[in-house]
Order: C-alpha cells, then structure tokens, then sequence
C-alpha cells in the first residue's frame, strides 16, 4: 500500500486535470445541410451542435479524394476558411450514394464533422 500512495501523489502531480482534457475530441455525425443559394454547385450549409452544445453552422465544398464501395462513395470535404459561427476549424467526411438512372452522379446522404 505504501507504493500505491506514493504512485497516486506521482500521477496527479505530473498530469493534473486540466492538461488531461486538452486531448477531448469532438465529432458530431449529421443529416442536416441544405445547398447554398449561391452558384457553388455542391456547396452546402451543414447545421450541427458543437462540443459546447451549441448551433454551429458551416459551409462546405465539393467532395475530395473519393473513395467508391459498390454504389457508395466517402470523401474529405472542405470547410470553406472561416465559414463556421462558431469561429472553430473542422474536417468534413461525406457520405454519398450514387443517384440510380444518373450515370455516376452521387447524392450527399449525411457528413461526419470532426474539430480540429
């Protein structure tokens, strides 16, 4: 028991509390976008909480390096620079299924926002 105590005062000198939540990741997984108005074609406004619990909206580009699993395809998407309300950066994946009838055209189903 001695060794144990000695450990315990050891292990909250040397990492205290508040240096153990800077490694907290946030990812939110939403359904909720639309396409911008503008003539960005497959530009969307993403709508989603934030780590805070906050609504946080984004604008996002089109898709980036995809990768197709049968009809499907995932991909990066960019954050458009200083497009969130809430003044944070995050990375977009996107999730696509391919349009039926529309000779490999792909329709955004949901996006996975990750802070960075």
């Amino acid at each position: 028991m001695k060794y144990l105590r000695i450990y315990e005062q050891y292990s909250t000198e040397a990492m205290p509390m508040e240096d153990t939540m800077s490694d907290v990741h946030f990812e939110a997984e939403t359904t909720d976008f639309r396409p911008t108005d503008g003539n960005s074609e497959g530009n969307y406004i993403v709508n989603f909480q934030n780590a805070d619990g906050e609504d946080t909206t984004i604008e996002i580009a089109g898709a980036s390096e995809p990768e197709y699993v049968g009809s499907s395809m995932v991909s990066n998407i960019e954050m458009i620079e200083d497009s969130s309300s809430d003044g944070r950066r995050y990375s977009i994946v996107g999730y696509y299924d391919e349009v039926p009838g529309q000779d490999g055209a792909y329709e955004l189903k949901k996006v996975l926002v990750e802070e960075i």
